[in-house]
């Protein structure tokens, strides 16, 4: 019916149409390659659990890598802050599973329980990786920070006992 009540299945519009709402323009996000501007200074591997990322800082201040990582997302293990190498193992095993084994092991803190928690490659169980390459930048682990067998290899020749590690949250 014209200009009564529309019935089933016609397109009639009773109301007036909202304006659109405004539009808010936010500043840019940088992008997840770009060293965090609260990370220290100095030479120093950065290692971010929001991004599941790590750069490698020379003592100027430039990034010479950033690669993903799969580390731990919750506050603890390690907690953020500022920690040193403080030893090295080409090939170790999990304490409570030795089972699970990797290589290029950079430990700069220990976990609750006294683990030791460092960068390493991806983990193999019984000589079968737990993660694939893929799913780096996912928090997977239970502290440590995982890597691709090429990235954990370089922080291994790039950072001896005594290289700052900052953690952020």
């Amino acid at each position: 019916p014209i200009g009564g009540t529309p019935t089933r299945g016609t397109q009639l519009q009773l109301t007036d149409t909202l304006p659109a709402p405004p539009t808010t323009t936010l500043p840019p996000t940088p992008p997840a390659s770009e060293l965090p501007a609260d990370s220290g200074s100095g030479r120093r591997v950065v290692y971010s659990k929001a991004v599941m990322r790590v750069w490698i800082v020379e003592s100027a201040g430039t990034v010479s890598k950033t690669h993903r990582v799969s580390g731990r997302r919750t506050w603890n293990q390690p907690t953020p802050g500022t920690y040193s190498v403080f030893s090295r193992s080409s090939f170790t095993c999990n304490i409570k599973n030795p089972s699970i084994c990797w290589r290029y092991m950079v430990r700069f803190t220990r976990g609750p329980d006294g683990d030791n928690i460092g960068f390493h490659e991806i983990p193999k169980r019984n000589g079968v990786p737990v993660q694939t390459i893929a799913q780096l930048g996912t928090p997977l682990s239970g502290g440590c920070v995982r890597q691709a067998t090429p990235d954990a290899i370089y922080i291994w020749d790039w950072a001896p006992v005594g290289t700052k590690v900052v953690v952020l949250g």
